[in-house]
C-alpha cells in the first residue's frame, strides 16, 4: 500500500507525515521530493516550539531510494536496542527501503542504521515498529503502560518537522507543548497545540507526559505553517502496549512454512501476513490490508485465487508460485483470496474463453457484475466454465439495456446458444 493511500485514510486534513517530510498526501497538493543535499542549504523549524534538549533516543527515519540516496520522512523513538517506534505511513514504499539515524539532535547527523523488517498491528492504525540491522546504543524511551490513556494533560511533542513552505526540515530537533483534549477514535488521541504544533516531518514523533511516551504523532488539521494551535492526532501508545511488548519480545515475524504470504513490497519485504488453506477477505483491519499486496509467496502444491473485490468478486488472478505482483500487473488491488491445494478443482470463479471447448486465452471473474465493452474481451467470448453453485447471465449490451441475454449454470459453448462472440457484459451470482 502506498503512503499516500494510508494518509488519505488517517489524516484529519493535512497528514503530519503523509506529508512524509517532503510531500503532502492529504490536501491533494504535492511538493516535489528533494534530495537531502538540496535541503542542507535551507533552514527551517517546526511551527513554534523551541530547540530541544539533547535527546539521544530521538530517531530520524529515511526512505532509501536506490542510487538517489536517503530522503528524510519522519521522526521516531528508540524503544529497544533494535526497535524504533514511528507512524505506519512513514515506512518505505515500493522501490524503497528504510534507514534511520540515531544519537544526534542535528538533522542528518548521527549513526545510520538500516531497517530490515517492519511490524504493524493492523493496516488501519498509524503506528509501526522498525527492526534495525544493528543494535542502537540508547537510551530508550519509557512507554505509557497499558490502561486508560491520559486526558486533559499537557504533553511535550518532539520532531524535526517543517515550518512554512517550501517544506524543509528543522536543522535541530524541536519540541513544543500541546494539550491532550480527549480521543479522536478508539486508537487515537486528540490534542491542540499550545506553544507550537507538529507538521510535515514530525509524524511518528513522540508525545510525552511525565516522562512517558503516550502517543505517536499521526496527523494535523488546520496547519498552514503558521498556526501554533492546530488540531493534532496521535496514536494511543497505552492501547497498543500489549502489541508493542509482544513484538519486542518475539522479534520480526517468521511465517509458518506451508502458508501463503502476502507482502506489501514487490521484493517480498515490508509488511506481510500469512494465510492457510481457506477463504480470506482482506479488510482494512488485517495486517496486510485491502489493496496493499505487491508480492505473494506460494508454497509448492498450493494455489491462490486472488480477487479484485471483497467477498470473492471482480476480476481474478490465479497464482501457483512466488510472484511479483507489480510485474504481473496486479499490485495493490487484491481484496480477497482463496487458498487451496493446487490439485483441487477450481470452484470459486467463472472463466471466459476466446475459443470453443474452453481453449485459447481466458479471463476469470468472481461474483458480481462486469463488462467487456471497449476492452480486449468485448465480443470475444466463445465458451464459459461455470462451477457448481454459480449462475452466469451474459448480455449483448450493457446489462438491462441489452437486446439479448443468456443464462447458464453449467459449462457451455456459446455457438450452439447463438451467442458466440456476442457477450459485452455479465452478471455472476451464487445460487
Amino acid at each position: 500500500m502506498k503512503k499516500r493511500e494510508l494518509g488519505h485514510k488517517l489524516c484529519l486534513a493535512v497528514c503530519a507525515g503523509a506529508a512524509l517530510g517532503l510531500s503532502s498526501a492529504c490536501t491533494g497538493a504535492e511538493a516535489p521530493d528533494e534530495p537531502l543535499e538540496a535541503l542542507e542549504s535551507q533552514s527551517s523549524e517546526i511551527v513554534g516550539g523551541e530547540v530541544a534538549e539533547a535527546s539521544p533516543w530521538a530517531v530520524q527515519v529515511f526512505d532509501v531510494r536506490g542510487s538517489t540516496g536517503d530522503f528524510y520522512q519522519c521522526t521516531g523513538t528508540l524503544v529497544a536496542p533494535r526497535w524504533v517506534l514511528t507512524a505506519q505511513h512513514c515506512i518505505a514504499d515500493e522501490g524503497e527501503t528504510s534507514a534511520v539515524r540515531v544519537g544526534s539532535n542535528t538533522y542528518r547527523e548521527g549513526r545510520r542504521i538500516a531497517v530490515d523488517a517492519v511490524e504493524v498491528p493492523s493496516a488501519g492504525v498509524d503506528i509501526a515498529l522498525l527492526h534495525l540491522t544493528e543494535d542502537a546504543d540508547g537510551p530508550f524511551v519509557q512507554l505509557a503502560p497499558a490502561g486508560p490513556a491520559v486526558n486533559g494533560r499537557d504533553a511535550t511533542a518532539y520532531g524535526w518537522g517543517s515550518e512554512g513552505t517550501p517544506l524543509v526540515m528543522a536543522p535541530s530537533l524541536k519540541k513544543a507543548t500541546i494539550h491532550i483534549d480527549g480521543r479522536r477514535s478508539d486508537d487515537e488521541l486528540l490534542a491542540t497545540g499550545v506553544t507550537g504544533s507538529g507538521w510535515s516531518g514530525d509524524s511518528g514523533g513522540p508525545w510525552f507526559v511525565d516522562g512517558l511516551q503516550v502517543a505517536v504523532f499521526s496527523a494535523v488539521s488546520g496547519q498552514d505553517g503558521t498556526n501554533l494551535h492546530a488540531t493534532l492526532a496521535g496514536v494511543d501508545v497505552a492501547r497498543h502496549r500489549a502489541w508493542i511488548d509482544a513484538t519486542l519480545a518475539g522479534g520480526p515475524t517468521v511465517h509458518p512454512s506451508g502458508q501463503v504470504v502476502l507482502h506489501d513490497l514487490s521484493n517480498f519485504s515490508g509488511v506481510s501476513q500469512a494465510f492457510g488453506i481457506g477463504r480470506h477477505n482482506l479488510p482494512d483491519m488485517t495486517i496486510i490490508g485491502d489493496n496493499r499486496a505487491s508480492a505473494i509467496r506460494v508454497p509448492a502444491g498450493l494455489r491462490v485465487t486472488a480477487f479484485l473485490h471483497h467477498e470473492f468478486g471482480g476480476e481474478v488472478r490465479v497464482f501457483t508460485s512466488d510472484t511479483d505482483l507489480v510485474a504481473a500487473g496486479f499490485s495493490d488491488t487484491i481484496s480477497s483470496i482463496v487458498v487451496s491445494l493446487a490439485s483441487d478443482p477450481q470452484l470459486d470463479v467463472v472463466t471466459f474463453y476466446e475459443h470453443a471447448n474452453f481453449s485459447g486465452g481466458s479471463v476469470a471473474y468472481g461474483v458480481g457484475s462486469g463488462h467487456f465493452l471497449s476492452g480486449p474481451w468485448d465480443q470475444r467470448v466463445s465458451s464459459v466454465r461455470v462451477p457448481p453453485g454459480f449462475k452466469v447471465t451474459l448480455y449483448d449490451g450493457l446489462w438491462r439495456y441489452s437486446a439479448e441475454s443468456r443464462v447458464f449454470t453449467t459449462d457451455v459453448n456459446l455457438a450452439p446458444q447463438s451467442f458466440d462472440d456476442k457477450a459485452r457484459s455479465f452478471l455472476i451470482e451464487r445460487l
